[in-house]
């Protein structure tokens, strides 16, 4: 699975947690609302945000926690910023690769099984293999799931030029391995979970995020993607861009999508 840098995951955390669609929290309270306890696994954890975000967020106490991800450096931050409250039961913290070794788990012990911005990045593959140990699970929950369209302002003449090769870019191999499904994600998961669940998919955008250091790191991705690709053409579209966030005349905005799925 691909790794992350943690200062990214860190930038972008406020983002995703203002982004994240409340409409799906109140589903996941209304479902828990007679457990007394609460299962939870949180796959590619990062640095722990989606554990973060989403225990605060359920109303109900006595929550177990796992915590997986294939970077230790990640789940030594992740670590660091647990904060043991009256919710939280118990927290496991798993260094796993849930791409390499899907096989080897089971989600049977598990009521919620969950993830952020993620699945853009996995195989095919994965997704059938993924609903298969979970045509059980009670819900499943993957937020900011990246959804095809991102636009910076002011408008440029090469932003549709640089959209389709970044788009390009994240159906293509990661780490040399297998082919990323990119924007289709949300389709994919839906398409398989709704053979036995109920399935919900909500809007998460990042919204005219104005922050110069969020921007930045962002614009690096897609200049890494342009030069990796040897698009040199494009090279100018970057630094218009640098020049407006470091101007304070940026804005960023990226289209995501939540996923909900719930045992029927």
């Amino acid at each position: 699975m691909h790794k992350f840098e943690n200062s990214w995951l860190f930038q972008r955390e406020k983002v995703d947690n203002l982004s994240k669609n409340i409409s799906i929290i109140k589903k996941i309270n209304s479902f828990f609302k007679s457990y007394n306890e609460i299962r939870i696994i949180d796959l590619g954890t990062g640095t722990g945000s989606n554990f973060r975000y989403l225990s605060k967020k359920i109303k109900y106490k006595n929550q177990s926690w796992t915590l997986m991800d294939l970077s230790k450096s990640s789940l030594n931050e992740a670590k660091k910023n647990i904060v043991i409250n009256n919710k939280i039961k118990k927290i496991n913290l798993k260094h796993d690769d849930i791409i390499k070794n899907i096989h080897q788990h089971t989600f049977k012990d598990y009521d919620l099984v969950t993830g952020s911005a993620f699945l853009d990045i996995m195989p095919l593959d994965w997704f059938n293999k993924f609903y298969k140990l979970n045509t059980n699970t009670k819900l499943v929950y993957f937020s900011i799931n990246y959804d095809g369209y991102f636009k910076f302002f002011p408008k440029h003449n090469l932003d549709k030029d640089v959209l389709k090769l970044f788009n390009n870019d994240q159906k293509s191999k990661k780490n040399n391995k297998n082919k990323a499904v990119g924007p289709d994600c949300s389709d994919i998961i839906n398409n398989c979970f709704s053979k036995t669940h109920k399935c919900y998919l909500f809007k998460s955008n990042w919204t005219d995020v104005k922050n110069k250091k969020f921007q930045l790191m962002f614009l690096d991705f897609c200049e890494k993607i342009i030069k990796k690709n040897r698009k040199t053409n494009l090279l100018d579209w970057i630094e218009f861009r640098k020049d407006n966030i470091i101007n304070n005349k940026s804005k960023l905005s990226v289209n995501n999508k939540d996923f909900l799925a719930i045992k029927i």
